[in-house]
């Protein structure tokens, strides 16, 4: 089980629209980073999702900070807007940084959540970097090399 913090406890405005998915419709656990300073807030990136790009809320699912905080985005079956075409097959989480800024906090953090996704999907999701799924260098050479080794932690 992971400890997340509640999209109230960080302050999240309320999304213009949801759409939801199933559990069966899930197939793929997708990594993503912010691209960003590890000092970002969830709501920095909320505000740019909704505010720049004009999107209905936060693209992810799911957001993991350097100290290894779980952040509430859209939820485990709320369709996100993370990667074109994989949306609605993949729960989107975001390491918030830049390359080769993930702590082993917030690595052991991401495969929590992806253990929790398969416990709660019943199956085994795909592991896959943004990069495997649109043009990209998200989620960096860091992250993306330690998803495709098996996601270890210490």
């Amino acid at each position: 089980m992971v400890d997340i913090i509640s999209r109230s406890d960080w302050n999240a405005r309320p999304p213009v629209s949801r759409q939801g998915t199933t559990w069966d419709a899930r197939t793929e656990f997708i990594v993503h980073y912010s691209a960003g300073p590890t000092g970002q807030t969830p709501r920095q990136i909320q505000d740019h999702h909704m505010d720049g790009n004009g999107w209905a809320d936060i693209g992810y699912n799911y957001l993991v900070d350097v100290e290894g905080n779980a952040y509430e985005g859209r939820g485990w079956l709320t369709v996100g807007a993370h990667a074109v075409g994989h949306n609605t097959s993949g729960i989107g989480v975001c390491f918030i940084g830049s390359d080769g800024d993930a702590s082993d906090a917030a690595k052991t953090t991401i495969a929590a959540l992806y253990n929790e996704a398969n416990r709660l999907g019943g199956k085994t999701l795909t592991r896959r970097g943004h990069r495997d799924v649109n043009p990209t260098s998200c989620p960096g050479d860091d992250l993306h090399s330690w998803l495709h080794n098996g996601m270890p932690v210490d």
